[in-house]
């Protein structure tokens, strides 16, 4: 970070006091410096890093400029969707729990910690507190057999996040975010009840197709005010580029712990390489 002070406006103390936020940027760097010892191409490597980790320092500006004029610049601000891809990843390796008593406490736990580990990895923005306190507030729910109403999820979360921090109300992340979540939740069921699709593959593409344009059309007002632009190819793009995703995160993040592995990772980065 950089900031400009007079002279007499400050004076060196030789005292280290990190806060939060600082924290969360050294452990970043720790796991960034595990991509850059592995066999990624430096235009993957930029992406990967922020897909997984919210880190965009690095990425190349016309890399910025296909994403957005292609309608997948989403996918590179860590939000809803990678907490997502990281809730059902938890779900599928933990999800046994839940068939015990005590282990549904216990998966709540998990779930809840992982959630804001990695949002607090990630920089703590409105975005990925949003989805992490959405999640966190739907598994509680779930837990103690309450059924939870989405719009009470979403305006709980909105509501604790401006309590944090006020200023979150002008940020176009939060904006945006909000204005996606309710588009989906509101409009997709909808949309969706148009074609009826039986096939369980044809309505996984169905479904991606209904969710990019329902969050488009929330979304629209705020990215031509904004922006000035409008991705006309959003509904091609998040085809390919969701299923991708969804992929990538988990390679991404199991590369952290296969680190010392070296044929593993190896493996890991040719993947990771031919998907980006």
């Amino acid at each position: 970070r950089q900031v400009y002070l007079n002279s007499e406006n400050w004076k060196k103390t030789n005292e280290k006091n990190l806060s939060l936020v600082c924290r969360a940027e050294l452990m970043r760097e720790n796991l960034l410096q595990i991509y850059r010892k592995q066999a990624l191409d430096e235009n993957e490597f930029e992406i990967l890093s922020a897909l997984t980790l919210g880190y965009k320092r690095e990425l190349d500006p016309e890399t910025k400029r296909v994403f957005s004029a292609s309608g997948a610049s989403h996918v590179l601000a860590v939000s809803g969707l990678h907490v997502g891809i990281v809730f059902w990843v938890i779900s599928i390796f933990f999800g046994f729990m839940k068939k015990y008593k005590t282990g549904r406490l216990l998966f709540a736990v998990v779930v809840i910690s992982v959630l804001w580990f990695y949002a607090f990895l990630t920089g703590l923005s409105p975005s990925v507190m949003r989805a992490s306190a959405m999640f966190s507030i739907f598994v509680i729910g779930e837990n103690i057999n309450r059924k939870s109403n989405i719009y009470n999820s979403l305006s709980a979360s909105a509501f604790l996040i401006l309590l944090i921090n006020p200023n979150n109300l002008f940020d176009i992340g939060f904006q945006l975010s909000y204005a996606a979540v309710f588009g989906i939740v509101y409009l997709q069921p909808k949309i969706e009840k148009i074609i009826v699709v039986k096939s369980k593959y044809l309505k996984f593409f169905w479904s991606l197709i209904t969710v990019s344009f329902a969050a488009q059309v929330t979304t629209f007002p705020l990215t031509t005010y904004y922006f000035g632009q409008f991705p006309t190819y959003f509904l091609i793009t998040n085809m390919l580029v969701i299923p991708a995703v969804m992929i990538l995160i988990p390679l991404g993040i199991l590369m952290f712990f296969t680190s010392k592995i070296y044929f593993i990772t190896n493996i890991f980065a040719m993947s990771i390489n031919l998907f980006i």
